[in-house]
């Protein structure tokens, strides 16, 4: 079986191949330059389909993030109150043992469930991320729903589609129509950029329909400006004009799609162009225009994102989205129809990870968007062991001020094994250092292209660092538990990982890809995705769906504005996309990027409502609802629309005044279906403070 490639000898310089780690679809294949032992420059690997050898400005330069002088590197205890960051370093075994120790003797006290595991995408290595969850099913320990993404955006596409790829990133050249939908591609899908590019080169257009003239607006033919949370309203308008004129693809509705009449008959008579303008803020006029273009096209494609599903009406305007597709069959057309995720084709045997099968009995489950709530009120029983990895919930969970509170409580014995002493890990009892992805090796699969790849070591980890496979099995080791997973390597779990027979993988040789072969999986190019029908119930694309009728939801609707009743005390929505050098929590760390993002978080304000409420461009306001304040300096800019404001982000706590960050001002309420998070649907008041 390939080993991991040696470390280098003093005074020698070798090239190590990897992958970035972040949570991002790219999953970019990147070149390290490795001297003395010591990674020197991150650079984009040539040799890679679709990331085509650059890097974003995020991960160009890593290795000031690598050698940090805020990394951790070493264990560390609390000594002081929690929150106010007072450590004394410890050896590992005294903190394997606090931990374990901890562990037994919550079990002992109040079972499994009174353990909880809180992690997300801090690193998408498919080893090194899910491994925690072996040790937590043995233990029985409460389990974790990550709602806290893209739940919302994937029930409105499974509810139509049913699933799958649908289009392949690398045919988007052969569109005639780039619809991006509520999707910022170059900040958060910037290797994208170039397959649109040559789609435009050969005369596609590229129009962006979104709340604020984001970097992606900049570079459209079109721009237009949505309220937000009403994109189901227009793209049920579209389908309207598409109906009416006459211009939906007839044959294709007839023998590929269920429940059409019924959606033709019960859904599109009522968004008509002018009524849709009142709801959304566009001119009826451009309703009717972007619909003709739409219908015109030969290969249309809307590509949008998983930001798109964070609002109440979150999973009703993908499904509208989807369902405007099927109008037009643009599913059948080569680079045509829905671009979303193509991540749920690595099906990878996961089971040998994260080992469901230890789970004796089904515990609870704890949604991420409620980890507010079971930090301060589950009881029967309640929270007294939590470990955090993968994620920095004071910083991205909504209901921050209720976060904090939770992490406060003494009774609380929490462990955070991170990179950097996040604004979570003040308020641990046991901080341990985690390597980045340049110091350990791992699987990556991609939600933004078909590859698959194997990232290997570049550096030995800094200090004492350990990756998340290593502690889990000395806490395994410490507990008492034999089982010969707990001693398995990563290339080891990588084979069983690998170990299936789906057609997807039928060709991938694990040997070559455990040498750093970057292996597409066994999906035809050139062709749809649902050349051969779509993983729906009927096999078809459905405009109807049963299954959701049981919830009084079987066809699409717009389903209004959940906040008419608070207008008059916070009369402005707030969005929270994601800045262009942060994409999300985990960059915040890094100086770099938080420089080249202004060195402070800030809002945008339309003039109408900066005239409105005595707010100044440059001026520093309080921005409160109900669930807490912060402070924010503003800068007024008519790249938002009348009404909304917005703060890109996620800016750590500690790093915004008053120490406070924008999720102290969002909620932990759900999508209309799908139990996604509504990050981007919350209300607040306005008061300049200068």
């Amino acid at each position: 079986m390939p080993q991991r490639q040696p470390v280098e000898s003093a005074n020698s310089t070798r090239t190590v191949k990897t992958v970035c780690s972040h949570d991002c679809p790219d999953a970019c294949s990147v070149l390290v330059d490795v001297r003395d032992g010591r990674a020197v420059s991150f650079r984009g690997d040539p040799g890679h389909p679709f990331t085509r050898g650059f890097l974003c400005g995020k991960v160009n330069g890593y290795e000031r993030v690598v050698y940090s002088e805020g990394r951790l590197r070493y264990p560390m205890r609390r000594v002081g109150r929690k929150g106010e960051g007072s450590f004394q370093r410890i050896s590992w075994p005294e903190a394997i043992d606090a931990v374990t120790t901890a562990m037994e003797e919550t079990w002992q006290r109040s079972g499994g469930e009174a353990l909880f595991q809180y992690f997300y995408g801090g690193t998408m290595g498919l080893v090194q991320r899910w491994a925690p969850e072996a040790l937590f099913h043995r233990l029985g320990a409460s389990r974790v729903e990550q709602n806290i993404c893209y739940y919302g955006a994937d029930a409105g596409y499974n509810a139509v589609v049913g699933g799958g790829y649908g289009v392949d990133p690398e045919d988007t050249v052969h569109s005639d129509l780039l619809l991006v939908w509520g999707c910022n591609v170059v900040s958060t899908q910037v290797h994208l950029i170039p397959f649109f590019d040559e789609a435009r080169k050969r005369g596609a257009r590229l129009v962006v329909v979104d709340p604020y003239r984001n970097r992606s607006a900049v570079q459209a033919d079109e721009h237009i400006k949505i309220r937000p949370g009403t994109d189901a309203a227009l793209a049920l308008a579209m389908a309207h004009v598409i109906e009416a004129e006459g211009l939906a693809d007839s044959e294709f509705l007839e023998s590929r799609t269920f429940g059409y009449e019924k959606f033709r008959s019960e859904v599109l008579v009522a968004y008509a162009p002018r009524r849709v303008a009142e709801i959304t803020g566009i001119e009826s006029e451009t309703i009717v225009r972007l619909a003709r273009e739409y219908a015109d096209a030969s290969a249309p494609l809307i590509k949008f994102g998983i930001g798109l599903g964070r609002n109440s009406n979150g999973a009703s305007g993908v499904r509208a989205i989807c369902c405007l597709a099927g109008m037009v069959g643009a599913y059948t057309h080569l680079g045509g129809g829905v671009l979303y995720d193509s991540g749920c084709e690595f099906k990878v045997n996961m089971d040998a990870v994260t080992r469901p099968d230890w789970l004796e009995k089904p515990t609870r489950v704890i949604a991420m968007t409620d980890i507010a709530e079971a930090l301060n009120d589950y009881r029967d029983p309640p929270i007294d062991f939590l470990y955090v990895h993968g994620s920095n919930p004071v910083a991205t969970a909504p209901e921050q001020n209720r976060v904090i509170s939770g992490l406060e409580r003494e009774d609380l014995f929490t462990v955070v094994h991170e990179r950097f002493l996040t604004d979570t890990a003040l308020y641990a009892d046991i901080v341990l250092p985690a390597p980045t992805f340049a110091e350990v090796d791992d699987l990556y699969r991609s939600y933004g292209h078909l590859y698959l790849q194997m990232g290997r070591a570049a550096v030995p980890p800094l200090g004492e660092s350990k990756s998340n496979l290593e502690v889990i099995q000395a806490l395994g080791k410490a507990l008492g538990f034999e089982d010969s997973w707990f001693s398995r390597s990563v290339d080891d779990l990588v084979c069983e990982l690998l170990d299936t027979e789906h057609p997807n993988f039928e060709g991938i040789s694990v040997e070559r890809l455990l040498a750093g072969e970057t292996a597409r999986l066994n999906i035809p190019r050139g062709v749809s995705g649902y050349r051969n029908g779509f993983p729906t119930p009927s096999g078809k694309l459905e405009f109807y769906s049963e299954a959701l009728a049981e919830q009084g939801m079987g066809l699409p609707g717009y389903l209004g504005d959940v906040f008419g009743t608070d207008v008059d005390r916070h009369p402005l929505r707030l969005i929270t996309p994601p800045a262009h050098h942060f994409l999300n929590a985990s960059f915040g760390a890094s100086e770099e990027s938080r420089r080249r993002q202004g060195d402070t978080p800030v809002l945008l304000v339309h003039p109408e409502d900066a005239g409105r409420y005595g707010v100044v461009d440059g001026g520093r306001v309080e921005l409160l609802n109900d669930l807490g304040r912060i402070e924010i300096r503003v800068c007024v800019s008519e790249d938002t629309v009348v009404g909304v404001v917005v703060a890109e982000g996620t800016w750590w706590p500690s790093h915004s005044p008053g120490g406070r960050g924008i999720n102290a001002l969002t909620s932990a309420r759900l999508t209309d279906f799908g139990r996604g998070s509504t990050f981007h649907d919350n209300r607040v008041a306005i008061r300049p403070l200068e």
